[in-house]
């Protein structure tokens, strides 16, 4: 596929957007800040955000993970509700931020013979900011989650993006010894499994699942850039594309991220 480089998927971690440890919180001065870094930045981006404390307390309720399947028709409408609530919060800070964000389901990506990729690309052409969320699916068998980390690695896909910018509540991964490594590679698997504010896996699988989708994305040319979303400054120059705090990861393209 040829590659869009001038198109930037940024995951809006569910960490950043709300605490987690504090039910339907949202943290909208962190989203504004956020919306004036990607306003400003003039690049087409498209916008992937967590479900936070909204749709991970809900479906934790009710028993819904991206590892396990669940018969619960109600838990995944009230996740639904709770993540459409999210969403509308996000999308309204990103507009007062100067963004104009175009909600879209991820089911939009699994449309890929009737245009899925010419949906998104007129959105940005347009000037708009397409924004989706991590969300429920029906895998044959039950209903699970589908992450917003995975929607990512669909999206990067999709479009062909050469940058994948994802916001945590930290400055980065993290060595044994608690410090920022700044670039990961294919071998290099020593990296603390938890975040600070995050010690307990969510629904979606944690900070190993971001890891394996980060790297699935770099094996296809994508860099990937983890980020603090709590520093906007340091937020717009991994957006950018300039150094910044935080972890880069790559691998050689072609290679298989396991």
């Amino acid at each position: 596929m040829e590659r869009v480089t001038s198109v930037v998927v940024v995951k809006l971690g569910g960490s950043v957007v709300s605490d987690k440890k504090v039910a339907f919180s949202y943290r909208e001065r962190v989203v504004r800040a956020l919306g004036k870094a990607m306003a400003s930045s003039r690049l087409p981006i498209v916008v992937v955000h967590g479900g936070g404390s909204f749709g991970h307390t809900v479906a934790k309720e009710h028993g819904l993970s991206s590892a396990k399947s669940s018969p619960s028709t109600k838990g995944v409408s009230e996740t639904r509700e709770a993540m459409l609530r999210l969403d509308a919060k996000v999308c309204a800070s990103l507009s007062a931020a100067g963004m104009h964000p175009y909600p879209f389901s991820p089911f939009t990506l699994l449309d890929r013979e009737e245009g899925g990729r010419s949906f998104i690309g007129r959105l940005i052409t347009a000037g708009a900011t397409p924004v989706t969320f991590g969300d429920v699916v029906h895998d044959g068998k039950g209903f699970r989650i589908l992450s917003g980390d995975t929607i990512c690695v669909e999206l990067a896909d999709l479009l062909g993006a050469a940058r994948c910018v994802m916001s945590v509540d930290v400055d980065g991964l993290l060595d044994e010894r608690g410090e920022v490594i700044k670039v990961l590679g294919e071998n290099s698997t020593k990296f603390s499994p938890l975040r600070k504010g995050s010690r307990k896996s969510d629904a979606t699988g944690g900070i190993s699942l971001k890891v394996r989708e980060a790297m699935r994305m770099a094996s296809s040319g994508t860099e990937v850039r983890l980020v603090s979303g709590l520093r906007p400054a340091e937020f717009s120059k991994a957006l950018r594309g300039v150094e910044f705090h935080g972890t880069t990861i790559k691998v050689p393209h072609g290679v298989s991220s396991g």
